[in-house]
């Protein structure tokens, strides 16, 4: 098998998808921790604007990457139940 400038320029953008991949799956177990219906209505009205502020630039993100992928003509899909 060729090694050469090439095959590492290969390895590293592979290595950088996959980190990209972990870190979206990160921020899916991260988000999974928050459980906002054990706050009680005064913790969720001090924090309203800042949650509120977070959930909008989460969901900008979500859009954003998945525009990316359906503009390369790709579809996005729920996952199959097992």
């Amino acid at each position: 098998m060729p090694v050469g400038p090439r095959n590492a320029i290969d390895r590293l953008h592979s290595r950088d998808r996959l980190e990209s991949i972990a870190r979206l799956r990160s921020a899916v177990l991260a988000m999974d921790q928050v459980d906002v219906a054990d706050w009680d209505d005064g913790a969720l009205n001090d924090h309203l604007d800042e949650l509120s502020a977070t959930l909008c630039a989460i969901d900008a993100q979500v859009t954003r990457v998945a525009e990316a992928v359906r503009a390369r003509g790709f579809r996005i899909a729920e996952p199959r139940a097992a």
